[in-house]
């Protein structure tokens, strides 16, 4: 065990306490805090900066921001937290791990919300959501539709995890 332990990476330890915390916090209070995100942000690609390589831990962020905003900004399917944890993870783990777990996360969340919104009896609102996401991408003024808040956390947390420990998604070689 104390072999494992010495191999752990700073940056693998950090995102896993990272995770676990963004879990509990999203289960418990449906959101996950600035007081999280923005440090871990800066602790992830100060680390980089330090070992050498500082675009490393800034590019990570960048597709973190790249890939999640779309979501919040036009489907409100992610909400903030969730996409600056996704930065947070980026800026520790770097931008190849990070694309290939926000496309886990995509992949995951498809089956999980629609288990949720059938568990929650919300089944019904999923193509006026859709609707309205598409209205506002497109700039018309819609009007608000009654959303389900549904903790992303631990769908992120089995992402990340999925993509770390196994070679799902790295069908193209290494980024």
């Amino acid at each position: 065990m104390t072999e494992l332990l010495a191999q752990v990476q700073f940056q693998e330890a950090l995102v896993s306490l990272t995770l676990i915390a963004a879990i509990a916090t999203d289960l418990k209070y449906q959101k996950i805090f600035n007081k999280l995100t923005f440090p871990i942000m800066a602790i992830g690609s100060s680390w980089w900066i330090i070992q050498g390589q500082p675009w490393f831990g800034l590019q990570g962020l960048a597709v973190g921001f790249g890939m999640t905003f779309p979501a919040f900004a036009l489907g409100r399917t992610l909400r903030a937290g969730d996409a600056k944890l996704m930065m947070a993870v980026g800026a520790l783990l770097g931008p190849g791990i990070n694309f290939r777990a926000c496309l886990m996360m995509y992949l995951i969340s498809i089956p999980f919300g629609l288990t949720v919104l059938a568990y929650k009896g919300r089944l019904g609102n999923l193509l006026p959501a859709l609707r309205a996401g598409i209205g506002r991408a497109t700039g018309q003024q819609v009007k608000d539709v009654p959303t389900t808040v549904v903790a992303y956390a631990p769908v992120i947390g089995v992402a990340v995890g999925l993509v770390y420990f196994t070679d799902w998604l790295t069908f193209w070689g290494p980024l």
